[in-house]
This record gives structure tokens, sequence and C-alpha cells, in this order.
């Protein structure tokens, strides 16, 4: 289930909800059209999708998880295939369930069509897509920009149902929908870069399992070029960000984005150069997730500069 991935979804939902969207929508005196039971949903549903993804991609890796990480495996030992696949469609239909009733409440039935896509194109980079160079890669890095966007998505939908109530907050709904947008790209980039890394780090399960991973088919040194790519745009994308921050007064925001995150960033890519055997990219990797976790607790600021 990946217990710390899930925590930190509920995490960066959560932030967003309250301490993005709930405070600028109370700048125009209103309260969000998505209600708390009807985030709490929204987050259960993501919750439920995702840890089935990981279930069924533990299920289809497990032979190239018995080379990558032996410790780590347990489907086939302590748990049966046949519950690992019970618990898959359990969870996944749960969530797909969940997600029609969200879409239903906020007069837009077509978003609830999102959580099958979401949830078939799970199921299919556990069995095709990440066998293959860099489709699985983007496709879970939309995966993860999804989980914070799609907050937003019901509440703008929750919003365009109450008239009276997106009239009175068009402004805040601009200065939040660019803010999710901002979040979700960074979200994105970061997934990606981590995940061409992990490529590099699984390259032996994955070569005798016959994957076709941009670390397999063009080698480490490819590998090194798409991070270091990905996170130099993501050091441009982030310092005009800081820059529109600055102008906007949002200095407590920019200040830690400086610190916490761009110094982060620079450290990452010169080591994004050196790197040279599975450690390397271990590592590389886990520096990504720090990143990560660094650049969405940053959702706070904007809570206590409002």
């Amino acid at each position: 289930m990946r217990w710390p991935n899930l925590l930190i979804i509920i995490l960066t939902q959560g932030l967003f909800r309250f301490c993005i969207v709930e405070p600028f929508l109370n700048l125009g005196n209103v309260n969000p059209a998505f209600n708390y039971f009807q985030f709490g949903l929204l987050v259960l549903s993501t919750l439920l999708i995702a840890g089935g993804g990981y279930i069924i991609n533990d299920f289809f890796d497990r032979g190239a998880d018995q080379i990558n990480k032996p410790n780590d495996v347990l489907v086939g030992r302590m748990i049966s295939l046949r519950a690992v696949k019970h618990y898959y469609w359990i969870l996944t239909i749960t969530g797909i369930i969940i997600g029609f009733y969200l879409a239903i409440s906020v007069q837009y039935y077509l978003l609830g069509f999102i959580f099958p896509i979401v949830a078939i194109l799970l199921w299919y980079y556990s069995s095709q897509y990440q066998k293959t160079v860099l489709v699985g890669n983007i496709l879970i890095a939309i995966m993860s920009g999804l989980v914070v966007i799609i907050v937003w998505i019901f509440e703008l939908f929750a919003l365009l149902a109450e008239p009276l109530k997106y009239v009175e907050v068009m402004g805040s709904i601009k200065i939040t929908g660019w803010i999710a947008l901002a979040y979700t790209l960074f979200a994105f980039l970061l997934s990606l870069v981590r995940e061409v890394l992990k490529d590099a780090e699984d390259v032996e399960g994955d070569r005798e399992s016959g994957f076709r991973t941009m670390a397999i088919v063009h080698g480490f040194r490819w590998v090194r070029g798409v991070a270091a790519g990905i996170e130099i745009i993501v050091i441009g994308l982030l310092a005009l960000s800081q820059f529109l921050l600055f102008q906007y007064d949002y200095t407590l925001v920019f200040w830690y984005l400086l610190i916490a995150v761009q110094t982060l960033l620079l450290y990452l890519l010169y080591h994004t150069f050196l790197a040279s055997k599975k450690e390397d990219f271990h590592f590389l990797s886990n520096v990504a997730k720090m990143i990560m976790l660094a650049g969405i607790l940053s959702m706070q600021l904007f809570y206590i500069s409002l």
C-alpha cells in the first residue's frame, strides 16, 4: 500500500484545501462550496484508487522486485496472488463509486469518469507502460499532479453549481487557479525526475524481467541528461514563480522556496551529474521526494501570509 506515499497524498490535498482554497475564498466572505464531508470523501477516493494502484503494481512487479528489493516482496509470499487481486478490486471499485457520487453531488457527472480512467491507466502502467521508455514515467507524473488539481477541479464545479457564490469570489478563483496549476506542474515535474532516477536504481531487476526503460535502452548517461534537463526546467519555473510571489508581497513564501526548495534543487542537479551507480540513483530519488515534500509544505505559508 506504500503508506508513506498515501500519507503524502493526505497532506498534499489537506494543505491545498485548508491553506489555499479555503483562505482565498474567505477573502470574499465565502466558504468553499465543496463541504468538509465531500472533501473527506474525495481524499478517501484518491487514497483507495492510489492504494489499488500500488497493490496491482506489486502484483505485476513481483519478478523484478525479487531482484531489486527482495526483502520487501510480499506478493506470493505473505499474501496470495488471489488475495492481492481481491484487495485491488475492492479498493478500486469503492474509490470509483465514491468518485461518481462526488461528481453527481457537484452536478457534473462527467467528472466521475476521472476515477475509472485513472484506475485503468494505473493498471496499464503496471502491466505494460512502465516497461517502456518514458511512457510509464510520464503517466505516473501526471497522476502525481492530479492529486493537487483534482481538489481545485471539484471546488470549482461545486462553486459553478452555486452561481451567487461563484460571482462573489471570481477574483479569488483566478488566483487560486493559478496557484493550483503551479503546484500541479511542480508535482508533475518532480515526480517525473524521480521516476527517471528510479529506473536507473532498479535497472538490474528490470533488465531480467524484460523491461525497456530508459536506463536499460540508453544507459545511465541518458538518465542523467534527462533528469538534469527537467531539474533545470523546475529551477527556472520556480525562479519565475518566486519573482511573481515577491511582486505580490508573498515574501514569506518567496524566502521559503529560495532556502528550502531551490537550494535542494541545486544540490540535486549537481549530484545528478555525478551519479554513476545504483546507490547514487537511490539517494537522488530520495532527495527528489524530499524536495517535493518541501514544496508541498510551502502551501501553509500562503495561509500565514493572507
